[in-house]
């Protein structure tokens, strides 16, 4: 390993992982001891959101500093079309890509999406046999299981040996690999990281079987057919009785990423590499455990599922709690600004500036990557959110999250559940005029 001046960059998206389970964010667990020592040491950004409810526009805007709708990809894979690929590949802006222009050594340490080999030096492969193994946890077979009765679901698991929710790599082995191309590096670093423990089936977690009263048969109550099939899978893969185990998992899981984020912290201070590396914390969206009636899929737009924790620490940045309204597609413009690079035109705005003050997000725009269409625009006290065609069918559990134009008053209800909707309002003017660029 040499320094340099140019700082290392380490960038982390824990899946699924939301504010509210964490005790930094006033969750009444500690589920985050080492996140919650390095956050006092940071910038902690309380009302941040992800562009997406999805995972891969989510990543890939965050990569080009862009919304969805003008970056190309809107829809999860495999719900993707042509054009949005087409439309993908007329970006002129790729962070690794940059980085890698700027003279740093590049590395994924997670195999995770498909067209994000571009601009690493280092990309995380998966094993070719284990992949001819498990090749039925390609998404595009994961949504057929998806569809099959959910007795037939759970006998082909057996039988094949696999499910809907797909295995990866866990914490541990993905740091264990991040650690060794630190240690490798010639040259200042950007670290790349997607942990998926903190997304279900939260494997690996440990936990004792607890008691609880929120079963499948409780919580379908009233839900369609596909709904209850959706659920039924999601607690077989999980092997839960109850949503109080699946929360005892979930924080569990969070825990175990927590363990790995303070090894790597640790580390960075022995190697004396913590003052010169901007180390960044977050999430790619959130997640539903009952919200708007939704459990494990993130369909609606509503802040369960796109609100999501920031943590930055940095040379020069101060340590602090930011409230203003911020967004994913701010960490690029935040990354140039740290390398006093010149602004591109990219749709996000660079956090130093609203965190000094000389800049300020009025609106979070978000896209769902889960149905045909549906956008929404968030203040920091007004939600709005419209789908064409009426409240468009989720891809994956077959509900119709909300109706098809739905508004909130998140001062006074910030769960969501009252639909204040009376017409065309300012709000809209503002979404309709940023379809794309």
């Amino acid at each position: 390993m040499v320094t340099s001046d140019l700082p290392n960059i380490i960038l982390i998206i824990s899946d699924a992982l939301r504010p509210q389970d964490l005790s930094l964010y006033g969750y009444d667990k500690e589920t985050d001891k080492n996140i919650k020592k390095i956050a006092s040491d940071s910038l902690v950004f309380e009302n941040n959101f992800s562009a997406s409810n999805a995972s891969d526009p989510s990543v890939n805007s965050i990569f080009i500093g862009k919304y969805p709708v003008n970056n190309g990809i809107i829809h999860q894979h495999p719900n993707m079309s042509e054009e949005e690929f087409e439309k993908l590949k007329k970006n002129t802006f790729w962070l690794p890509l940059y980085l890698q222009s700027r003279g740093y050594f590049t590395i994924s340490a997670t195999p995770l999406h498909m067209w994000f080999k571009k601009g690493f030096n280092y990309y995380m492969d998966r094993d070719p046999k284990e992949m001819t193994k498990k090749f039925l946890n390609y998404p595009i077979i994961n949504k057929f299981l998806l569809k099959l009765p959910s007795g037939i679901y759970s006998f082909g698991k057996k039988i094949i040996k696999t499910r809907a929710s797909p295995n990866f790599y866990s914490c541990k082995e993905v740091m264990d690999l991040a650690i060794s191309k630190i240690e490798e590096s010639k040259k200042p670093f950007f670290l790349f990281m997607h942990f998926v423990d903190t997304h279900s089936p939260y494997s690996g977690a440990t936990f004792k079987s607890i008691s609880g009263e929120r079963t499948i048969k409780k919580i379908s109550a009233g839900m369609n057919s596909l709904q209850r099939e959706y659920l039924k899978k999601r607690f077989h893969d999980m092997s839960v009785k109850n949503i109080e185990e699946v929360i005892e998992k979930r924080d569990n899981a969070i825990r175990q990423v927590d363990e790995q984020i303070g090894r790597l912290h640790k580390l960075l201070k022995e190697k004396n590499l913590w003052e010169n590396t901007v180390f960044i914390i977050t999430s790619d969206h959130g997640d539903n455990f009952g919200e708007n009636n939704s459990f494990f899929c993130r369909g609606g737009l509503h802040d369960s599922s796109v609100h999501t924790p920031l943590i930055i620490h940095g040379p020069k940045i101060k340590s602090g709690v930011i409230n203003n309204i911020t967004q994913s597609i701010d960490l690029a413009p935040t990354i140039l600004e740290i390398l006093r690079d010149k602004q591109k035109k990219l749709d996000g705005i660079s956090l130093l500036k609203i965190v000094n003050g000389t800049k300020k997000r009025e609106y979070a725009f978000l896209s769902d990557g889960f149905c045909k269409n549906r956008r929404a625009i968030r203040t920091e006290d007004r939600k709005l959110i419209l789908s064409e065609e009426g409240g468009n069918r989720c891809y994956v559990c077959g509900a119709f999250h909300g109706s098809g134009s739905e508004e909130y008053d998140l001062k006074n209800d910030p769960e969501e559940k009252n639909n204040i909707y009376s017409g065309k309002r300012k709000l809209e003017e503002e979404l309709n005029s940023y379809k794309e660029d």
